[in-house]
C-alpha cells in the first residue's frame, strides 16, 4: 500500500511538472497573444463576430474599391478663349479721350442710309440688315447721327458747354472733337422714333430691347453700357451702337464687356 501511495505521489509530481513546462512554452512563444489578436481582428465594426472568409472578402473589396481623387476645376487664364481678331483692322479702331484721331480723320468712303444717316460704307449692309431685322419683328427703327466730322463735333461740344455744363461734364455727354466714335462713321444712334434729346428712358422701348438682344448677330455692340461708365467715361447711351464685326461683338456682348475692356484683354494674353 505504501509503495502504491508513493508511486501515485511521484506520478502526480511528474505530471504537474510536465504540465507546468508545457504551459510555460505556450505563453513564452506568444501563442496565446497571437490567438487573442486573431479573435479581435475577426470582430466587425459593431463588435459582431465574422468568419475568416468574410474578413478576407472585406479586405479584397476594400482593395478593389477605386480611389476617388478630389475634383479640381481647371483655371482659365485671361484671354485663353479670345477670338482671333486683328486689333489693327479698320473695324476695331478704339476712339476715346485717351485714343483721339486728328481733325482730318474720316471714313475712306461713306454711304447714306434712311433718314439721311451717313456711315462708313463698309458697315452699310450690316447696319441695314440690323434695322430690317427689327422691322421684321414689327418694331419701328430710326437711324440718326452716323458719321460726324471734327468740326460738327466741335460745335456740339461747345454748345453743351454754353448750356452751363463744365468741360468735364460736357465731355460725358458730347465727347470732345477727335475723341468721338462718330468721326469714324462706324457707329449709329438707333431708336424707335426720332428723339431730341435722347434720354436713358429709351432703354424701356421694345425696339431697344430687341436691338440689345440681337446686335451681336449683325456685328454691333452697345458701345456705352450703364455699368461701364467709369471705364468709357461716357454716360449710358441705350441708343449708340458700334460696329466691330460679328466675332468680336459676340464675345463682347456675351461677356458683358465694353470695347476698352475687350481691347485690354489682348494686352494680357
Amino acid at each position: 500500500m505504501k509503495g502504491n501511495l508513493v508511486f501515485k505521489i511521484l506520478f502526480s509530481i511528474l505530471f504537474l511538472g510536465v504540465f507546468c513546462v508545457y504551459s510555460y512554452m505556450h505563453f513564452s512563444s506568444g501563442w496565446f497573444t497571437d490567438g487573442f489578436a486573431e479573435n479581435v481582428a475577426a470582430l466587425g465594426e459593431n463588435g459582431e463576430q465574422i468568419g475568416q472568409d468574410s474578413q478576407e472578402q472585406a479586405q479584397q473589396e476594400a482593395a478593389a474599391e477605386p480611389t476617388v481623387e478630389p475634383t479640381v476645376e481647371p483655371t482659365e487664364e485671361p484671354g485663353n478663349d479670345l477670338p482671333d481678331v486683328d486689333l489693327a483692322s479698320w473695324e476695331m479702331i478704339l476712339v476715346n479721350k485717351d485714343h483721339a484721331v486728328d481733325e482730318n480723320f474720316a471714313p475712306p468712303e461713306t454711304a447714306t442710309l434712311a433718314n439721311d444717316c451717313v456711315v462708313d460704307s463698309r458697315i452699310a449692309d450690316a447696319l441695314t440688315s440690323f434695322a430690317e431685322g427689327a422691322q421684321a419683328e414689327g418694331l419701328p427703327v430710326y437711324l440718326s447721327s452716323g458719321y460726324r466730322d471734327y468740326a460738327t463735333q466741335q460745335y456740339l461740344y461747345n454748345r453743351k458747354i454754353s448750356q452751363g455744363y463744365s468741360a468735364d461734364e460736357a465731355a460725358k455727354i458730347v465727347t470732345p472733337p477727335g475723341t468721338s466714335e462718330h468721326q469714324t462713321g462706324l457707329c449709329c444712334d438707333i431708336t424707335d422714333y426720332y428723339h431730341d434729346p435722347k434720354t436713358t428712358d429709351l432703354e424701356n422701348t421694345e425696339t431697344f430691347q430687341w436691338l440689345l438682344a440681337h446686335c451681336q448677330d449683325y456685328g454691333f455692340i452697345l458701345r456705352y453700357p450703364e455699368d461701364k461708365q467709369d471705364i468709357t467715361q461716357v454716360m449710358y447711351e441705350p441708343w449708340h451702337f458700334r460696329y466691330v464685326g460679328v466675332e468680336a461683338a459676340t464675345y463682347i456682348m456675351e461677356n458683358n464687356l465694353c470695347l476698352e475692356e475687350f481691347v485690354a484683354l489682348y494686352d494680357q494674353a
